[in-house]
This record gives C-alpha cells, sequence and structure tokens, in this order.
C-alpha cells in the first residue's frame, strides 16, 4: 500500500494539537489512537489518487472520513464536507478551525442544497451502503447533478460475491427506521447491485472500478475482535498489503460527469 502516511500524519497532528490547546475532545483522542481505520489505508488515498484534483478546485465531499477533506484543502481544493450527522460536524468543526479552504456543513446527501455543476468534483467513502433504499441510488445521484460536466465522482462501497444487508439492534449513526427491533446498518454490493447503482446515475459515465482487500484481512479482524486491535492501530499501514480481485471487500467506483 502507498500514500497514507499524508493521512496518517495529519490525523495524528489535529488530534495532538487539539488536546494541546483545547483539552479533552473524544475525536481528538480518537485521531491519535487509530488515525486509519484498517479500510481507510485502501480507500482514502486511493480516492485521492481518482479525483486527480488541481489547487483551486471545488469539491465536494459527502459525508466521508473527514481526514481526506482535511488532506485535499491543504493540498489547495475548496472543500465542502456535508454530513447528516451534527455531532460529526461539530466535532470536526473544532479540530479543523481555522483551516483554510474547507467548509463543514449538515446536510443530507439525497436532497443536496448546491445548485447543478456547482462542483468541479464529488467523492463519497464508505457511505452510500448506508442509506436505506433508494437513497443510495438518489445520493448517487445528487452527486452527479452538482458535479460539472467532465468532472469525477470517486465512490468506494463495502463488496461481497453475495449481496446481503447488516441490521443492528439498535442506530449506529442515525436512526433510519427499521423492521421491529431491528435497524438497518448497511449494505455489501455484489455485481448486480452495484451494476443496478450504476444503472441509476445515467448522468455519470464510469470509467473504471477496482475491488480490493487487505492481506491479511486487517478489515475483517478488527471488526469482529474490536476494540482488542485498537492498539495496533499506527501498524496496520506497515503489516498489511494491498491485493486487487474479484475476492476483495471493497469497491472503488470512478465516475465521469457526462
Amino acid at each position: 500500500m502507498r500514500d497514507w502516511w499524508p493521512l496518517y500524519r495529519t490525523s495524528v497532528e489535529l488530534g495532538a494539537r487539539y488536546l494541546l490547546n483545547h483539552g479533552y475532545l473524544r475525536e481528538a483522542v480518537i485521531r491519535i489512537v487509530v488515525p486509519l481505520d484498517p479500510s481507510r489505508y485502501l480507500e482514502l488515498p486511493e480516492t485521492r489518487r481518482e479525483l486527480e484534483l488541481r489547487p483551486g478546485e471545488r469539491v465536494l465531499d459527502l459525508a466521508s472520513p473527514k481526514l481526506l477533506a482535511v488532506v485535499l484543502a491543504r493540498a489547495g481544493a475548496e472543500v465542502v464536507s456535508v454530513d447528516q450527522l451534527e455531532s460529526e460536524i461539530d466535532a470536526w468543526r473544532k479540530l479543523t478551525s481555522g483551516e483554510p479552504r474547507l467548509a463543514l456543513e449538515v446536510g443530507d446527501g439525497r436532497a443536496l442544497r448546491f445548485e447543478d455543476a456547482s462542483f468541479d468534483a464529488a467523492y463519497s467513502v464508505s457511505v452510500l451502503e448506508h442509506i436505506p433504499e433508494p437513497g443510495d441510488e438518489e445520493a448517487l445521484r445528487e452527486l452527479a447533478r452538482v458535479t460539472r460536466p467532465g468532472g469525477r465522482v470517486v465512490v468506494t462501497l463495502p463488496y461481497a460475491r453475495t449481496y446481503r444487508e447488516d441490521w443492528r439492534d439498535a442506530p449506529v449513526y442515525a436512526d433510519q427506521g427499521g423492521q421491529a427491533d431491528k435497524h438497518f446498518f448497511q449494505r455489501w454490493y455484489d455485481d448486480a447491485r452495484v451494476e443496478r447503482l450504476v444503472a441509476a446515475a445515467p448522468g455519470l459515465e464510469l470509467g473504471s472500478s477496482q475491488v480490493s482487500r487487505l492481506e491479511p484481512n486487517l478489515n475483517d479482524l478488527y471488526t469482529r475482535t474490536f476494540p482488542w486491535l485498537v492498539p495496533l492501530g499506527p501498524l496496520f499501514g506497515l503489516l498489511a498489503r494491498r491485493v486487487d480481485g474479484p475476492d476483495g471487500d471493497v469497491i472503488r467506483l470512478t465516475f465521469r460527469r457526462t
């Protein structure tokens, strides 16, 4: 794996700076203890590469891990990061106070407030899978709508050979509704479901896709044994390597706005 170090370094710097200057904040501690979750070593650097942003370009982030928005803004992009969770926006506003070229807003990705073609690019890392259907398709159409013709839209999703859904006993992020005492958490996209998602946004042309995983699969192990592997967080990028192929558990989709 490559290109994760700037993200890792930025995470630790944000957390340490806040704790030294302002005292305790849970998100600041997380930035130091677990700078990147395992799958983020794959998703965040690859999304950055695929966006191919130039200084001064305007990019929309839909509810992705905010660390990437900070790194993009520091590299010269004008970044607007939208998230439905007010608590997430509040925490990151505190962490990134004074950062130029970065705006953080509360909003719903299924109904963005922005005008058509108002961004040069857009991305959403590990988000659409958490939106109950047909919300994932609605959100992708919104990303297409606000991106200018010729601009790039990059999305990452959990991938499996067979489609499945994960449900929880209680809401994990926001209460999205559910069935009886179960709450929808996320879906795992198979090839058919990816094709359905792509077809739902006719304003986007799929340029490339890639399925990947970590080897060893620290993402799966991390999830199953949480929180016991948290102390190994700083080593994930060194312990694992990236493997591309159909047995992966993350898919990246790169679109061009038509």
